[in-house]
């Protein structure tokens, strides 16, 4: 029999994660959602249209083929004077903890998701999104100074991040048509991921004498359905992470070691890092061997921690769940960098 928790459970599970994680902060938490901000504070910027159903949508699933995500166009994010690619840069700082209002190009959606900025202990940190234009399309680039490490070298400040998918009512970068996500576990597509991807790790300014530590990660999260409930409260309906790790620092996914390894049809080797201690809702897939530029076989990954989910001692996921999204980004915890998203690219085949 599949287990099957509350909401409130899954969400208490998420929020207890330690020692790198993924975006476990849920939307309102650390974040100011636009359509919460005061009129006078908008600079006559519009907020993301809420969905109220995901599901009423045209979800009819491509027959077959092969679908490639588009990073060509890039697309306003309705709230001037915040250029829409970022020039100047989005930033937050202390006395703007906001992830809106986002940037936007092709099937992709760019969040500063600074999600546990109250972490921070430099009140000089800042952290900024923005996009270039590469010639085969739209990059992204983060650039962050967290500062000292604090009390906590495993307390993750935030996880900028680039959305395909939907991750929450209000985040969300395309139709089902257009990214095929959110979509149930029995009718998902295969998924691979092209990326690549350059970074530059600097002492802190904001704490001199700081290294810098954080990640290179791609993430998705399942639900209950693909009506997509990620609100922190009674009705979220998330029920499990998947992390895959490009870049490992100083931390990793949990102070356990290694439940495995698996390699991929590539022959590219991953440990296996799960949490069954604190959090059963999580699996974590780290690249023995970084490779700044390449392929993820990432339905491959999934599919392990769905198919062996019970000998690693994790929630074990039905055909009826929801694959909701494919984020990519990287956690920071501490220091200062740059990160440059060259090409991420999503493909589908059915």
């Amino acid at each position: 029999m599949k287990l099957k928790l509350s909401a409130a459970m899954v969400t208490l599970a998420l929020l207890s994660a330690c020692g790198g994680g993924g975006d476990t902060g849920l939307v309102g938490e650390n974040t100011t959602p636009i359509e919460n901000v005061p009129e006078s504070d908008r600079d006559g910027g519009t907020s993301t249209p809420v969905i109220t159903s995901i599901l009423d949508e045209d979800r009819t699933r491509p027959t077959s083929g092969f679908i490639a995500s588009d990073s060509y166009e890039l697309k306003s994010n309705g709230a001037a004077p915040y250029s829409d690619i970022g020039d100047p840069p989005q930033r937050v700082y202390s006395d703007r903890v906001a992830a809106w209002p986002y940037l936007y190009y092709g099937n992709f959606m760019v969040s500063n998701n600074p999600w546990n900025a109250s972490a921070a202990v430099s009140p000089m940190w800042y952290q900024e999104i923005s996009l270039y234009d590469t010639g085969a399309g739209y990059g992204v680039k983060f650039d962050w100074d967290w500062g000292a490490i604090g009390g906590n070298q495993y307390n993750t400040k935030s996880y900028p991040e680039v959305i395909y998918g939907t991750k929450s009512a209000n985040e969300r970068s395309g139709t089902y048509q257009e990214t095929g996500l959110p979509v149930e576990i029995s009718q998902a597509p295969v998924f691979t991921i092209d990326y690549d991807y350059s970074y530059e790790a600097r002492e802190s300014t904001a704490a001199p004498g700081t290294p810098s530590e954080f990640n290179v990660a791609i993430e998705s999260f399942y639900h209950d359905t693909c009506d997509v409930k990620r609100t922190g409260s009674a009705d979220d309906n998330t029920v499990f992470e998947t992390m895959v790790w490009l870049r490992i620092g100083q931390n990793k996914p949990s102070g356990d070691a290694p439940r495995g390894t698996v390699a991929t049809s590539d022959g590219r080797i991953w440990d296996i890092y799960t949490k069954v201690n604190s959090n059963k809702n999580y699996i974590a897939f780290v690249a023995q061997q970084e490779e700044q530029t390449g392929t993820v076989m990432y339905s491959e990954l999934l599919d392990h921690g769905q198919d062996f989910a019970v000998e690693y001692g994790i929630y074990p996921l039905q055909d009826s769940h929801c694959l909701a999204n494919i984020l990519m980004g990287t956690e920071i915890w501490y220091g200062a960098g740059s990160f440059n998203l060259n090409q991420f690219t999503v493909n589908r085949t059915y």
